[in-house]
Order: C-alpha cells, then structure tokens, then sequence
C-alpha cells in the first residue's frame, strides 16, 4: 500500500513548482509516495514543465481556475479519497503541499513514522521554516 499521497494545486508558479517537486523526489527512501499537480490553468509553462521534468507525477489539467480547495479535491478523488469511502489502493495519508514549498530530505518519512506511532491523530501541520532558518509563525 502507498504510504503518501502528495497533491499540489498550481497557478503560474512554474519556477517554485519545479524547486518543490525537486526537494519532493529528492527525498531519502522509507516512504513510497504518489505526487499530483492540478494546474488551475497556468500560462506560465507550468504543465508543460511537469510533463517535461518530472514524468513520474500525475498532472490533472482541463478544468480551468477553480481556486486551492476544489483543486486539492480532484486530487484527493485522483488519489482514490471519495469523501465516504476510500478506493482500496488510496494511499494511506495525503499530503496536501504548497507548490512554493522546499522540504528537507527526511521530512516525509519522518512525518509518516509520525503518524504511524501517534494513531489518535487524525491531521497534522507540520513546523514551517523560513529561509532564514527562523519559526514562520503561521504553522
């Protein structure tokens, strides 16, 4: 079973969607993961830049601007979460990531054995950290 299933919703941030997948598939092995990019209808290269560099993600195109929270439902649906009941081949936990978003290589196996170990959670927010190295206060 799929430990993680990863949905980005995208508009015109090419250049930081690219940095994000990049830390995303950088990530230090002990979690099996599945990555989403919804493209609310991009005119910066943002498709095409997916398609081109990383093959291994999903990309859901088609629908136009339809804003962050119907953006990561049609990539919780992708990924087999109906609402009621989920597809048996769903992963276990989703992540839902900001494309200007830069992880740490160990932070998604380290959020998963998080999980694992503490099953009374049911979300989790994890520490955000600004490029100066300081607490952003808004996590």
């Amino acid at each position: 079973m799929l430990d993680l299933g990863i949905i980005i919703v995208n508009w015109n941030t090419r250049d930081y969607l690219r940095r994000c997948l990049e830390t995303v598939y950088a990530t230090q092995e002990g979690v099996s993961f599945h990555v989403v990019v919804v493209d609310n209808g991009s005119q910066d290269g943002s498709v095409e830049m997916v398609q081109a560099e990383f093959p291994r993600a999903e990309i859901i195109t088609g629908h136009g601007n339809v804003g962050y929270p119907v953006g990561n439902n049609l990539g919780l649906k992708s990924l087999g979460h109906s609402g009621m009941e989920d597809a048996p081949d769903a992963p276990r936990y989703s992540l839902l990531l900001n494309p200007d978003t830069e992880l740490p290589p160990d932070a998604l196996p380290h959020v998963v054995a998080y999980m694992d170990a503490h099953h009374e959670i049911g979300v989790i927010g994890p520490r955000l950290v600004l490029e100066d190295g300081s607490l952003d206060l808004a996590c």
